[in-house]
């Protein structure tokens, strides 16, 4: 065995990364040999890199004998943007976008970046980002912009979020309006087409003389005055904020499509959440906001363009006049029932084969590194477990917190719902499990009984048993009618369970590389299945009971077929450790999180890749589907909370 150096859990002396806090272990080498039965996605490993021999944009360098470089403030798909003295300009401060360099033999690529250049040159209006000049220097295009020292729109929504306190009414409105002020200087040479609030930056107080607002980036914009694009017009834009006919056909959207982003935008200031499939009107999220909100943003999301507003301006003569129009649409109507357009022709659609997968929402816990996330079968909530010794639960709907649960005195590392969801089980480093009552969020109970930190918490499908394990080797099966113990199982350190849908079986995951059947009726080993080379992190009975998945610090998911346990298929969808595994509950998809900031989901049977999603800088630690499978949670090593939902 071998101590972590950054938590003192035991880990055995093969462990590439440690089985509590994922901290390096040491470098082991891996087979990655191909074999008939394994399928994956393919992994370089390799980081986007700027600097590239011959050109250095080091603190000093001086660009074109004008431009001296300040330092790095930021990299996106097509360019790195730097922060720079203007030579000629009396030393103030500008902007050099630089493309990046993996770009530059790709024809497409470099003209798509001169263009946003290019559109942007044109646009002159205060709230719109200047752009100066567009040059080529040793072999590589550059922009040359405004410095704006404002935050992004995208922290301001962060941090109401995690304060809990909503975003003022009176200063959404003060920003729409000023989003709708420079568009419509932009929609006279261009649409933007990713409107997003990552494209938005903020100076001041909203509302107030000193209020400043700027819109970057038009690396996707549409030049009006080019009949013909030499670049292949695919849906650009980002998911959540695209308008349905841009996502159809992004080379023949009008300056509606950015009214449509806009408008989510809104919503997302006023409720912290994205617009998608049957969504809340508003003022059912926030009962203080007026009624004609609901109408206004039910205008901008329509699925068709003649049903949005037509223009910037009278957009914005709708948002200042508090829902009036001149028109005949009757806007200042509530409307009962919201439909995404991403959510229409709903039956006519295979959820899994058609659906994808959006993010409404990625949040700050506010616990340090999250360990895990479980769904209460109601679908009510959702909790969470972290390393400040808390567990956090959330209202599944509002994505609000309903409670913080306080009592273990070391980090939480995984935890369960009953059956019936009037049960949560914790397992914390602390060494013991604490049963918490969700009726009224208090501890019901504390069980000891191991003697290393509990790495796993389940209970039965019947809710008659509880299963907890550790480092210490052993299983203990607990009668949830008193927490007594019933009987033990041993073997390896177990550091991940699971029971079969039909109750009969339970798997261990073991430090020792190897997997354990349980028979419950006898207690008695079934089969042990061998193959992975590292520590099993995570496994999961499908709930159709024909499936066992294992994950590994090998990163690798290994699936098994039941009732012979035979090893039909070995899939490498990370480059590391493979923290959790889940399902939804038919049992027609199945997610991993790795270590390696990946969640890769998978359609069951034929086990072909839906999506991948990498929101978490610092690893993907856990995974859960809602009950109706049509929401998904992640929780993540950096310390936040990314739900997402399946639209169709």
């Amino acid at each position: 065995m071998q101590s972590c150096t950054a938590c003192g859990t035991e880990n055995p002396k093969e462990a590439k990364f440690c089985i509590n806090c994922g901290n390096g272990m040491g470098e082991h080498s891996s087979d990655r040999s191909s074999q008939p039965d394994e399928i994956g996605r393919v992994h370089d490993g390799d980081d986007l890199v700027f600097e590239v021999e011959g050109v250095s944009y080091d603190p000093g360098t001086v660009v074109l004998d004008r431009y001296k470089v300040e330092r790095e403030l930021g990299r996106g798909g097509m360019g790195t943007v730097l922060l720079c003295r203007d030579k000629f300009q009396d030393e103030e401060f500008c902007c050099l976008k630089v493309i990046n360099p993996q770009l530059i033999d790709n024809e497409e690529l470099v003209e798509r970046f001169k263009s946003e250049g290019r559109i942007a040159r044109k646009i002159r209006h205060p709230a719109i980002i200047a752009t100066h000049d567009i040059f080529e220097w040793k072999g590589r295009w550059h922009i040359s912009m405004e410095f704006f020292p404002g935050i992004v729109l995208r922290k301001v929504i962060n941090e109401a979020d995690s304060s809990g306190v909503s975003v003022p009414m009176n200063d959404a409105v003060a920003v729409v309006e000023a989003l709708l002020e420079g568009l419509n200087a932009a929609h006279e040479v261009t649409v933007h087409r990713d409107l997003k609030p990552e494209n938005v930056m903020l100076k001041g107080k909203p509302g107030t003389p000193d209020f400043q607002l700027k819109i970057l980036d038009f690396g996707i914009a549409k030049n009006f005055e080019v009949s013909n694009a030499t670049m292949a017009e695919v849906a650009m834009g980002t998911t959540g904020y695209m308008a349905p006919e841009q996502a159809r056909d992004a080379a023949n959207v009008d300056q509606r499509a950015d009214l449509y982003a806009v408008t989510v935008m809104f919503y997302e200031l006023l409720t912290g959440l994205l617009p998608v499939g049957n969504y809340e009107p508003p003022t059912a999220l926030r009962p203080d906001l007026p009624a004609w909100v609901d109408a206004f943003v039910d205008k901008g999301l329509k699925s068709r363009p003649d049903g949005r507003y037509p223009t910037a301006v009278e957009m914005r003569k709708v948002l200042l006049s508090g829902g009036g129009t001149t028109d005949n649409q009757g806007l200042s109507r509530t409307t009962q029932i919201h439909t995404s357009p991403l959510a229409e022709n709903k039956k006519e659609k295979d959820p899994v084969k058609d659906g994808r997968w959006l993010r409404i929402k990625l949040m700050d816990s506010r616990q340090g590194l999250v360990h895990a996330v479980a769904y209460a079968p109601d679908g009510s909530c959702f909790a969470t477990g972290g390393e400040d010794n808390t567990v956090k639960v959330w209202d599944s709907k509002r994505l609000k917190m309903l409670a913080e649960l306080k009592g273990h005195s070391a980090w939480v590392k995984t935890l369960h719902f009953s059956p019936n969801s009037k049960v949560l089980a914790t397992g914390s480093g602390d060494k013991s499990v604490r049963i918490w009552d969700t009726r009224t969020w208090r501890e019901a109970a504390v069980i000891s009984g191991h003697e290393t930190p509990v790495i796993a918490v389940r209970f039965s499908p019947d809710g008659n048993f509880l299963a907890s394990s550790g480092a210490d080797q052993t299983a203990v099966l607990w009668d949830t009618s008193d927490f007594e113990p019933v009987s033990e199982v041993h073997g390896g350190g177990i550091a991940a369970l699971s029971f079969s849908p039909d109750g009969l079986l339970m798997a261990s995951g073991t430090l020792n590389q190897s997997v354990v059947v349980w028979d419950m009726m006898t207690g008695e080993t079934l089969v042990e299945l061998k193959g992975h080379r590292g520590t099993i992190t995570s496994l999961s009975f499908s709930p159709d009971g024909r499936y066992l998945l294992t994950g590994s610090d090998d990163s690798t998911i290994r699936v098994y077929e039941i009732p012979g346990f035979e090893r039909t298929l070995k899939i490498r969808d990370h480059s590391s450790l493979v923290w959790s595994i889940a399902f939804t509950n038919d049992a027609r998809v199945m997610a991993s999180a790795g270590e390696d900031r990946m969640l890769v989901l998978r359609s069951i049977p034929d086990w072909g890749e839906v999506a991948t999603f990498a929101d978490h800088p610092k690893g993907v630690s856990g995974v859960a589907f809602s009950p109706d499978g049509k929401n998904m949670v992640t929780t993540g090593r950096e310390g936040g909370i990314a739900v997402y939902s399946l639209q169709v």
